[in-house]
């Protein structure tokens, strides 16, 4: 789909490459991509591919060897740590495989700590937006369980709920079910689809899921660090 409007992600040229016991490994490769805004695009390939290493690259996560990425209008290659850190702050969403939650805060906690951080609203407000989300995750009756004490599906579905409480551009999902029974996993992959729907977001995932890429807008090939398919959504 194209659109006249700056793209969200912009990418050009971009490489990364490491040091290893050989010398130098190339990772990614002249990659080239452009993604507009409200678009679903998956990122596949072979484990060793690069997919998990441009979504860090395209999220500032990262810093390329080589190359652009503008991300929500800003160039990542020019910001340092804490400025990339600010942008995601403001703007990004993140939805890991691990989860990533913080294990001594209880679901509320963790929903509540994006905005905390933020310190842009009131506690009260925060925790009124924070139980919100999680009764759109369908988590209402769990908001004072730590993670420990919650499934692997409620522990997604707090991440998701996590995830959309500052209302980003863009969210980022690396292996969203990767972690999860192939039916818990199809319930959190509907749901993330209507909750992004509803918040108008970007979204831009990784996946070796098939059927999950299917249903995006585009899907973006990576194979030994290159781009095999042509992207421009």
């Amino acid at each position: 789909m194209q659109n006249d409007i700056e793209p969200v992600i912009e990418v050009r040229g971009l490489s990364k490459r490491v040091k290893d016991a050989t010398g130098e490994l190339t990772i990614l490769d002249q990659i080239d991509l452009s993604i507009a805004k409200g678009s679903s695009v998956a990122i596949v390939g072979a484990s060793g591919s690069g997919k998990s290493t441009l979504l860090g690259l395209l999220a500032g996560l990262d810093s390329a060897s080589e190359g652009s990425v503008r991300l929500l209008g800003k160039e990542l290659t020019t910001l340092d740590e804490d400025q990339r850190a600010a942008l995601r702050s403001g703007a990004v969403g993140f939805v890991f495989q691990s989860f990533q939650l913080m294990p001594h805060l209880t679901a509320l906690e963790n929903v509540m700590l994006p905005l905390e951080l933020r310190a842009e609203m009131p506690h009260d407000q925060i925790a009124q937006r924070a139980r919100s989300l999680l009764e759109q995750v369908g988590l209402s009756q769990r908001t004072g369980h730590y993670p420990k004490l919650l499934s692997g599906g409620e522990q997604q579905r707090v991440a998701l709920a996590r995830a959309f409480v500052t209302h980003p551009a863009v969210l980022f999902a690396d292996e969203p079910t990767g972690s999860l029974d192939a039916g818990t996993g199809y319930a959190i992959i509907d749901l993330m689809f209507e909750m992004n729907s509803r918040n108008g977001a970007t979204l831009v995932l990784v996946t070796h899921d098939a059927e999950l890429a299917e249903r995006c807008d585009a899907t973006v090939t990576i194979e030994a660090g290159r781009l095999v398919n042509g992207l421009s959504v």
